[in-house]
């Protein structure tokens, strides 16, 4: 029995994840009836999926990014006990700005391979730029939320993944950017500028019936976001990467 596991910041990761899962042919499970590989209870805050050829993804919220790498090698120490892990995504945003001279800051590949090498010294990277572990038994791929667009309004400028979802809603939808640039800005006594700011304004303008934890499943039953989705997940690597976790040629339908 084998799990692939995504180790992402906070519920909203966990969130966007989910509905691109289930966008991409995994069941939505049953609230409270999803079980992993050895008939467990999938709890605690973790999301459970199986996709259609049978690979179980279990997803896991680590609360703040300082954590996701703390959880990352207590599940490389665990790899060989039941269930075996057979791929293990670490996925972060950089924080970086758009105008960062090269946009390689942040948690990095290497940060990665770092941790991982003082577990298992053999480690090491594939052609795709992914660490292999134990002959192949065991990947360890590191997927970054960022997005070569331009700044423009609506978008916010930090490399996050509030930053992706926003500029594939203003690519869908261009006549939405420049209201939310303005209301933000025209904003009394407001405080500091965050990404979420944009997210949030994203929502409530259109999504608000489904709320702020659902608004990243949401991006998913709409076509024409999620093309703009896809072709940034692809350029940023992030869907090859969900591809392998699928065990599929082709992310979505």
């Amino acid at each position: 029995m084998s799990e692939a596991v995504i180790l992402c910041e906070g519920f909203y990761d966990r969130a966007f994840w989910a509905g691109w899962l289930e966008y991409s042919g995994c069941p939505k499970p049953e609230p409270g009836n999803i079980h992993d590989t050895l008939k467990r209870p999938v709890k605690g805050g973790q999301f459970g999926y199986y996709t259609p050829n049978g690979q179980f993804i279990r997803i896991v919220p680590c609360h703040g990014k300082d954590n996701v790498l703390p959880v990352l090698r207590r599940r490389i120490e665990d790899r060989q006990q039941a269930p075996l892990l057979s791929q293990l995504v670490v996925n972060v945003d950089p924080d970086t700005r758009v105008a960062d001279s090269d946009g390689r800051t942040g948690l990095r590949t290497e940060d990665v391979e770092r941790d991982v090498k003082q577990l298992v010294p053999n480690a090491a990277r594939n052609d795709d730029g992914d660490i292999v572990i134990d002959d192949g038994a065991t990947m360890v791929s590191l997927v970054r939320w960022e997005t070569g667009d331009s700044e423009t309004e609506g978008i916010p400028a930090q490399q996050c993944l509030e930053r992706l979802v926003c500029a594939a809603l203003v690519a869908a939808y261009p006549e939405r950017g420049q209201p939310i640039q303005n209301w933000l800005e025209g904003r009394p006594r407001a405080p500091d500028l965050t990404p979420k700011e944009f997210a949030w304004s994203h929502m409530a303008g259109w999504y608000a019936q489904r709320g702020c934890n659902d608004f990243y499943r949401a991006l998913w039953s709409d076509p024409k976001v999620v093309s703009e989705l896809e072709s940034r997940l692809k350029a940023s690597g992030a869907g090859r990467i969900a591809e392998a976790l699928l065990g599929t040629n082709q992310v979505g339908r």
